[in-house]
């Protein structure tokens, strides 16, 4: 949000230089983006007098002026066709830089000595206006700064708003918290309307459709207007802001929307069939071409301004050419309008526009600020254009709305900021901000203004007392505020010990995005991922069914970097269309070591990641069969049960996937349910265990069996056949060959009994 410090002064009376301004508002909470002094940028600029202008003796096109600049008499060639003897006109002179960057400096053009320059609009940077040189008003000062005649000698700040702080995106806003911050009450712009002639419902009928969309609707028809240029101070107020002026009517609404943050619109009414608004949902096959010259396919959901006949705007976002206000244009409709920021948001994403009406009304306007800024609007527009402002404006409001009450405690607010403030101090704190408040006991009941919807909770006014307070003067308190010793939460502490014993493991936790690209997905899980009404980018359209795609979009990009190794895991969220659920999944690729010592470095394998699923487990009794799985390499891929339940998988994942996310290298994955982790994890022995008293006895077996049999089932079912005697069951070979039938393997076994 840029403004300037002159015109923020115009609201509210403060003592600080700017640079304290920008300190006392980005300690209250907002970040500075950058300022500019229009003083410095205008340096060497002046105001000058063209005595004589002569025809360059060399140059059919150029003009030899003589000009005063106050302190001496310059000779300048000029190009310029409207230079005349007489004019008050802007000079540069050398050893300084026009606003773009280009230097001034002494030249001798076609045999002429030109000692620096006549400056045009677009040379300053205060229009688009190349044809000729900027006439002065006749009554300018011969030799002072062009700044301080032009009103230029400002300062330009531009802060960081933050989406939750729609009301800083004012003028109006931004002297509200300096108010706040100083104990001062800020000033309204005038908006007094002197109305004449028939009111508004003589011209035009106003109708919601969709009232849950569009809440309120102000117009007022002013009739007789002049479109013409805007005056010099509106021009250069906005232009230092970064807008660019069209004419009077539109910059005057552009100026309101940046002084009152409601956006407005203004509709040339000759151009409205039957005279008439109706604010509705498109209808099929509807087309709109808005003010930047775009065509647009609008679909029935997207809510638009219409006549009697067609769409003549997109609520919230921008107006129709076909009803733009032009140098023909006499009588005008003024709208303003709270539409709902959902709806505004899910336009702009979708027809890719983003305007500065829309990223008001998406964060969330004030719905009590449409008449007042009609009025405003309609107050300059009579000043500025001429014309007779009707009476009665016509103010839809079918459903009004109203604001919420907050309970605050004043013993909670000294608590948490570790104050000692009385309820009077508090009160006057929140009335600053906006709020009415009314006090029983040691609760004060505020009534949230609405052009604050963020404030909404308890916590919020407490954060508005320390913000206002200043977080700097609070010196802190070592004293205990609340209860110690709180146990977490069952689930959450069982998070936290998978988390830890993943990272003393050597993995690194990684939190990825819900929202996947559709093009990660196989084919046959489209069916199962949610898709997204309102997605944040084309791509980005769907919700995870698993981890996996996002754990390899992770190790691509740390691949990219030249990272030698990808270990890493996620305890995170997936979705179905029967709701949420709890996946935990890890992958390992890349260097199982980076150390170079006597080359013994070498890559991850499929043994390794089991290692890692076993140490993990490894209170669980964990058993692992053979699988198949849509992501995973045939005979690299195995189940993992805890008792009867399926836990998971686990495997090398295949390479037509590894090629999806340009990953060149074998990459191992484990994915697993985490609720069942979970049960199994609480139930899991604990306790102290003594050492044991006796030596343990170690025997050795080898079976003869079928291929087909898992290595897991037959160490189990020894392990069962006595679980108080054989304390543990290792294999230490395998054996396949001459020796034994064809179709079977030999596996031999350590069994230590205790």
């Amino acid at each position: 949000m840029k403004i300037t410090y002159n015109w923020l002064k115009e609201y509210i009376d403060f003592n600080w230089d700017w640079p304290e301004l920008v300190e006392r508002l980005t300690l209250s909470g907002l970040e500075l983006e950058g300022a500019e002094d229009l003083t410095e940028r205008y340096a060497g600029v002046v105001v000058g007098c063209v005595l004589e202008r002569q025809p360059h003796p060399n140059a059919d096109r150029l003009s030899v002026c003589q000009v005063d600049v106050g302190a001496a008499q310059h000779t300048i060639v000029c190009g310029a066709p409207n230079v005349a003897a007489g004019q008050k006109v802007a000079v540069i002179l050398p050893g300084h830089n026009l606003p773009d960057g280009s230097p001034i400096k002494r030249a001798k053009i076609r045999g002429v000595e030109s000692f620096g320059m006549i400056c045009s609009e677009v040379e300053l940077d205060l229009g688009a206006d190349a044809s000729g040189i900027m006439v002065l008003d006749e009554a300018a000062p011969v030799g002072a700064p062009f700044a301080e005649y032009s009103g230029l000698a400002d300062v330009v700040i531009d802060f960081e708003v933050t989406p939750n702080r729609p009301d800083c995106l004012s003028l109006v806003g931004m002297a509200r918290e300096v108010g706040a911050l100083i104990d001062s009450v800020l000033q309204l712009p005038p908006h007094d309307v002197d109305e004449s002639g028939p009111a508004t419902a003589h011209s035009v009928s106003i109708e919601i459709a969709d009232p849950d969309l569009c809440p309120r609707y102000v117009g007022r028809v002013v009739r007789g207007v002049k479109v013409g240029p805007s005056p010099a101070w509106l021009q250069q107020r906005l232009q230092a802001v970064g807008q660019r002026p069209i004419n009077n009517i539109v910059d005057i609404t552009n100026y309101v929307m940046l002084e009152l943050g409601q956006p407005l619109h203004a509709f040339d009414l000759a151009h409205l069939a039957e005279q008439r608004i109706e604010v509705r949902r498109a209808r099929s096959g509807e087309t709109l071409q808005t003010l930047d010259g775009a065509e647009h396919q609008l679909q029935e959901h997207m809510l638009v301004i219409a006549d009697g006949v067609k769409p003549v705007a997109l609520a919230g976002v921008m107006g129709g050419a076909n009803s733009e206000v032009s140098q023909d244009t006499v009588d005008i409709l003024l709208e303003s309008a709270y539409f709902t920021p959902a709806q505004v948001r899910q336009t702009r994403r979708q027809l890719d526009m983003q305007t500065d009406a829309s990223m008001r009304f998406e964060r969330g306007a004030d719905f009590a600020m449409p008449p007042l800024a009609c009025q405003r609007t309609a107050h300059l527009i009579a000043q500025i254009c001429g014309g007779q402002v009707a009476p009665e404006p016509l103010d839809v409001y079918p459903q009004p709305r109203q604001r919420i009450a907050v309970d605050v405690r004043i013993k909670r607010i000294n608590q948490l900021l570790a104050l000692d403030l009385d309820a009077a101090t508090i009160t006057r704190t929140f009335e600053l901000l906006g709020c009415d408040v009314a006090q029983n006991g040691d609760i004060l009941t505020a009534l949230i203004p609405s052009f604050r919807p963020d404030l909404v909770r308890e916590v919020d006014l407490i954060e508005e007392v320390g913000r206002i307070y200043d977080y700097n003067r609070i010196a802190g308190s070592t004293a205990v505020k609340g209860p110690l010793g709180i146990p977490l939460d069952t689930g959450a502490a069982l998070q936290t010990d998978v988390r830890l014993r993943l990272t003393g493991l050597g993995l690194d936790e990684v939190v990825t995005n819900t929202i996947v690209e559709s093009a990660w997905l196989e084919d046959g899980e489209y069916e199962a991922a949610p898709p997204l009404a309102n997605p944040p980018t084309e791509a980005q359209n769907m919700l995870r069914t698993h981890l996996l795609p996002s754990l390899l979009d992770v190790a691509r990009r740390n691949f990219n970097q030249r990272a030698a190794t990808a270990a890493i895991f996620e305890l995170g969220k997936c979705f179905s269309k029967q709701g949420e659920f709890l996946r935990l999944a890890g992958l390992w690729a890349g260097r199982h070591s980076a150390s170079p010592w006597q080359r013994d470095e070498r890559d991850v394998d499929l043994l390794d990641l089991k290692g890692v699923l076993e140490a993990l487990l490894q209170d669980l009794e964990p058993r692992f069969a053979p699988a198949t799985h849509a992501w995973l390499r045939p005979g690299h891929c195995a189940e993992v049960y805890l008792g009867d339940q399926r836990l998971g998988y686990w495997g090398q994942v295949k390479t037509a996937q590894t090629d999806r996310f340009a990953i060149e290298r074998p990459v191992y994955i484990f994915d697993l349910d985490f609720p069942i982790l979970a049960t199994h994890w609480q139930a899991r022995p604990g306790g102290y265990v003594a050492l044991p008293k006796f030596p343990p006895i170690e025997r050795d077996m080898a079976v003869v069996l079928r291929q087909d049999i898992s290595t897991a089932e037959i160490a189990a079912q020894i392990r069962h056949s006595a679980p108080d005697l054989i304390e543990a069951v290792e294999l230490f070979d395998l054996y396949q060959g001459d020796q034994i039938a064809a179709g079977h393997k030999s596996l031999a076994f350590t069994l230590r009994l205790r």
